[in-house]
């Protein structure tokens, strides 16, 4: 069985040690990806009043993977080299930077920061306890940075298989500001990818679980296709030409 977190990366099968390493434990979970490009289609609940027709398109090479997220002339493009930050590029706008990365996709709670979960790459990870998420025995991973949207996130990994279950990020003042979790998977060809995927914007002032929601929900799959690299180039999705 091959688990893939499709927008979080890859997690392949593995069996968790006892005596874990949190980086060798984080690379496991974005070293094994898929071998294909597929496609998925989806639905995205921005709010209780508002559903959005979503979708993803992956394309997989030697040295990264690049996500489209289209919906109707709305294009959004990641780019996730196995080694170095994701980079953000947004259809008329160019390569999102800075604050921009935090903007929400289609305005739902899914920043396009966290679409790319960076943080699965910042120095000095490390175990810090275990849990069960959704009756999956995890370990709990942290990590911390300067400079980034967040300063401090906690990951729940699946010790079986190395998938990311869960995430938690926090602010300057260690308040907690957003969640991710998968709530269910679903098989497409020798895949399984997450069927489900909520995201939770804390908000000020208060705590989990008072927050506003959003979730992706995916329906459909193609494992059996190839899509043309110039779906995926970073110039399709730069600022147009002044007239």
């Amino acid at each position: 069985m091959r688990l893939f977190v499709v927008w979080l990366l890859a997690a392949g099968l593995a069996h968790a040690e006892t005596n874990v390493n949190a980086r060798a434990l984080l690379e496991r979970v974005t070293a094994n990806r898929a071998s294909k490009d597929f496609s998925l289609k989806a639905r995205l609940f921005v709010n209780r009043d508002r559903t959005v027709p979503v979708e993803i398109l992956v394309k997989n090479t030697a040295t990264e993977t690049r996500s489209v997220y289209r919906t109707g002339t709305n294009e959004f493009l990641i780019v996730q080299p196995i080694a170095g930050a994701a980079r953000f590029f947004l259809a008329g706008a160019g390569e999102l930077t800075g604050a921009r990365r935090t903007e929400r996709l289609l305005g739902s709670q899914f920043s396009y920061y966290d679409l790319g979960l960076s943080y699965l790459r910042w120095p000095d990870p490390k175990v810090v306890g275990e849990d069960r998420m959704r009756g999956r025995d995890c370990y709990i991973c942290e990590v911390k940075a300067a400079g980034e949207p967040y300063t401090r996130v906690k990951l729940w990994i699946d010790k079986e298989y190395p998938a990311l279950l869960r995430t938690e990020a926090f602010d300057e003042n260690d308040a907690p500001v957003k969640r991710l979790v998968i709530t269910s998977f679903k098989r497409i060809g020798e895949l399984w990818i997450p069927r489900g995927i909520e995201a939770a914007t804390v908000l000020p002032a208060q705590a989990l679980p008072a927050e506003e929601k959003s979730r992706l929900e995916v329906y459909q799959g193609d494992y059996d296709t190839q899509l043309p690299a110039m779906w995926f180039a970073e110039e399709k999705f730069g600022v147009p030409p002044a007239r």
